[in-house]
C-alpha cells in the first residue's frame, strides 16, 4: 500500500469519527433544549394552576357570604326593643336572589341597621341614614364583610332631622300683675310651627323630643323699707320647674332684671306656660311698647321615631 492510500484512509477515519461526533452533539444539544422547555412549561402551568386555585377560593368564600346572609334572612331574630324594621318577608321561606347576585326581600318599616340595608339590596359601602333608637343616625356600612364581622357597621352620629320645625319668639306691650295665671303675649316676632298661642300665653309641645325655653324682662318695684319680691314661674303641665326672682328695699322706684333658661325634655301635648308667682303689694311686670320682656323656644332636637311610629309597624 503506497503512502497515499494510507494517507487517504486516514482522512476518511477521521471525518467519518468527526461526522459521529457532531451528529452525537446535535443530539445533546435537542435534548437539553427539550428538558429547558419541559422545566419553562411545568412552571408556567403550576403558575396557571394556583392562579386558578385562589379564584375558586375566592369565589367560594363570596358564595359563602352570600348563603350565609341568606339564612340570616329566613333564621334571625330581633329583640322586641330594638327592632325597628325588617320583620316582614314576603316569602315564606324567607327571601330570593335578584338578577345580580344580590339577597332580596320586602320588609316592612325604615331600615335602622347596615344589616337591613343588605338586605333590601345595598351592596356598595358608604355612609347611610338609619332609624335609630330615638333620631336617624349617620353610619358606615362595609358591605364587604358580613354582618356578625367587626366593622360592617360603625355608627357616625346623629342627623338632626324634624318633622316639624319649632320656634317662637314673642313679647309684651304692656304691664302686667296677675298672679296665678298664664301671662299673655302680645307681639309675636316668630312662632314657625304655631305650637305657641299668645292669647292664653300657653306653649303646646307638636312633638316628643328636647326644647329649650328662655325668659327675661324686669319688674318694677315701688319704694319700702321692707323688702318688696318678684317671681316668674315657668311652668310644665300645671308644675312649677324654675322660677326668675328679683327683689330690693329701695327708698324710690327700682326696675329689677330678672331671667330663667329651661331645657325640658316634652312629649308631644305637653304644656308650658309663664306664671307670676310670687308678687308683693304694688310691683308688676314692666313693659311697654318699647319691649323689655322676652320670651322664645324652640325645638333642639325630635325623638323622630315617636313620631314615624306608624310607619315601623
Amino acid at each position: 500500500m503506497t503512502s497515499f492510500s494510507i494517507l487517504l484512509r486516514a482522512l476518511l477515519i477521521t471525518v467519518t469519527w468527526l461526522t459521529c461526533f457532531s451528529v452525537a452533539l446535535t443530539v445533546d444539544d435537542q435534548l437539553q433544549e427539550l428538558r429547558e422547555n419541559y422545566l419553562e412549561f411545568k412552571e408556567a402551568t403550576e403558575t396557571k394552576v394556583n392562579q386558578l386555585e385562589a379564584t375558586v377560593t375566592q369565589l367560594k368564600d363570596q358564595l359563602q357570604k352570600q348563603e350565609s346572609l341568606l339564612i340570616s334572612v329566613s333564621q334571625r331574630e330581633r329583640p322586641a326593643t330594638s327592632c325597628k324594621c325588617l320583620t316582614d318577608v314576603t316569602a315564606a321561606s324567607g327571601s330570593s336572589i335578584d338578577g345580580i347576585g344580590r339577597p332580596s326581600v320586602a320588609l316592612s318599616g325604615i331600615p335602622s341597621s347596615c344589616e337591613d340595608l343588605a338586605l333590601i339590596g345595598h351592596t356598595l359601602s358608604g355612609l347611610y341614614s338609619v332609624m335609630g333608637t330615638e333620631q336617624v343616625e349617620t353610619v358606615y356600612c362595609d358591605f364587604s364583610k358580613l354582618p356578625n364581622e367587626p366593622s360592617f357597621q360603625t355608627r357616625i352620629g346623629y342627623s338632626d332631622l324634624k318633622s316639624v320645625p319649632t320656634f317662637f319668639y314673642v313679647q309684651k306691650n304692656f304691664g302686667f300683675n296677675t298672679s296665678d295665671t298664664p301671662i299673655p303675649f302680645e307681639v309675636e316676632r316668630l312662632n314657625i310651627g304655631g305650637a305657641m298661642n299668645l292669647t292664653s300665653g300657653i306653649f303646646t309641645a307638636p312633638r316628643t323630643g328636647v326644647y329649650f325655653f328662655s325668659l327675661s324682662g324686669f319688674a318694677t318695684i315701688p319704694p319700702s323699707s321692707t323688702r318688696l319680691f318678684f317671681g316668674v314661674a315657668l311652668y310644665l303641665n300645671g308644675k312649677s320647674i324654675g322660677i326668675a326672682w328679683a327683689d330690693e328695699i329701695t327708698p324710690g322706684d327700682q326696675d329689677e332684671t330678672y331671667s330663667l333658661q329651661s331645657t325640658l325634655n316634652l312629649l308631644a301635648g305637653d304644656e308650658v306656660w309663664l306664671e307670676i308667682r310670687f308678687l308683693s303689694p304694688g310691683v308688676y311686670l314692666n313693659d311697654r311698647p318699647g319691649h323689655f320682656t322676652h320670651f322664645t323656644g324652640w325645638l333642639l332636637y325630635e325623638n323622630i321615631s315617636q313620631s314615624l311610629t306608624g310607619m315601623n309597624h
